[in-house]
């Protein structure tokens, strides 16, 4: 009875020894499989680490993206060629194949004429400095461009908000009339940007500054009565010409921005997109004089070789908004080790300066915008 009584007991601890072991076996498991992993486990731990944000740590999200060369002094200077059409709307002087208050009806399909924009050489230089401070940069340019053109154009209306003052054109055969218009565009361009990776093989330069000019636009539009013809002054004839004369000095200063793309399909070629937009701060001064000259005594004794019927000027600030764009073909290479970089671009390039011809006009007060456009050849080199 008594070895019965032993061999129940026994048979009661068993499943406590067994629990015993296990725990035993597991511990002994966890130890060895921590050894074997224990230097995976730290990294993971490190990498977790390394992916907390903490102010202050610098992580480069969008590498930089250049262009820079080896052991240079990371200057880099710019010359651009340009061949722009220069275009101020509001200049129209002379209209055909229009009937002003005549019972007289139009025959044929008329035209209006300008002072005939043509396209002028110009240039650009610019010079840059590449930062160590996370890849920004440092650019300024100057822009330069003169427009000289004229035009004639015989019968038809004068425009009369703008050229004649005596609401009526002159008598004869082959009324003539002409235009001219000279401008003067000055710019210069302040940037800070930073140039950068968004792929592979795709680039993009995102930068703001300043943005100043100063522009001298000087208009003449001359009305000439046809042979035996005249003008008709207060009932009186008078021979003529009448001369409308205005000069517009524009300055000002503004915010510019922008972003420049460049989708590269090799290590050399590329084709580049830029945009940028400016508001600008403007100080304008107009002046208009109208002339007529020729005229014959009248019947009250009034004698004078010239009638001045405008003698007038206007100041004014006012804001002007300025988009830019350009789309063209890119070549660069790097020589001498990398320790220089040559550019060609090759574009075609738009401004529109908004509201920009601030003449004094009678009877509109529309002011019309300049455009530019054409050939932008640009040469870089890197050193």
């Amino acid at each position: 009875g008594r070895t019965l009584n032993m061999e129940m007991k026994f048979r009661k601890l068993w499943p406590l020894v067994g629990a015993l072991c296990a725990t035993a076996f597991s511990s002994a498991f966890a130890n060895s499989n921590y050894s074997s992993n224990g230097s995976m486990d730290s990294s993971s731990s490190s990498q977790a680490a390394q992916n907390t944000y903490q102010r202050g740590t610098f992580r480069e999200i969008t590498p930089i993206a250049g262009p820079r060369v080896a052991h240079g002094a990371d200057v880099f200077m710019t010359a651009n060629f340009i061949w722009w059409k220069a275009a101020q709307d509001g200049l129209d002087y002379s209209v055909s194949g229009v009937s002003l208050g005549s019972d007289t009806s139009v025959t044929g399909t008329g035209s209006v004429s300008d002072p005939g924009f043509s396209w002028d050489p110009g240039f650009k230089v610019g010079l840059g400095l590449n930062m160590s401070h996370d890849g920004w940069d440092l650019f300024a340019q100057y822009t330069w461009l003169h427009s000289n053109h004229n035009n004639t154009s015989k019968g038809g209306q004068g425009l009369l908000n703008f050229v004649s003052a005596f609401n009526n054109s002159p008598s004869g055969e082959n009324v003539s009339r002409s235009a001219s218009w000279d401008f003067h565009f000055n710019v210069i361009d302040l940037e800070l940007g930073r140039n950068f990776y968004l792929s592979q093989f795709l680039m993009t330069r995102l930068f703001t500054g300043l943005k100043f000019t100063w522009q001298d636009q000087d208009f003449k539009a001359t009305e000439r009565a046809g042979e035996g013809g005249s003008f008709n002054f207060g009932g009186n004839p008078a021979e003529g010409p009448f001369v409308t004369r205005q000069n517009l000095d524009t300055w000002g200063m503004g915010i510019r921005s922008g972003l420049q793309n460049a989708f590269h399909f090799s290590t050399e070629w590329s084709i580049y997109a830029n945009l940028a937009f400016s508001g600008m701060w403007t100080s304008i001064d107009s002046k208009r004089k109208d002339d007529l000259s020729g005229i014959t005594p009248n019947p009250a004794g009034y004698n004078a070789d010239k009638f001045t019927s405008i003698d007038t000027k206007k100041s004014c600030y006012r804001i002007r908004y300025v988009g830019e764009l350009e789309l063209g073909l890119r070549w660069e290479t790097w020589f001498y080790d990398d320790n220089y970089h040559f550019a060609i671009d090759a574009g075609y390039e738009q401004q529109v300066w908004i509201n920009n011809g601030a003449f004094i006009r009678f009877g509109s007060d529309d002011q019309g915008d300049l455009s530019l456009n054409g050939l932008n050849l640009k040469f870089r080199f890197d050193f």
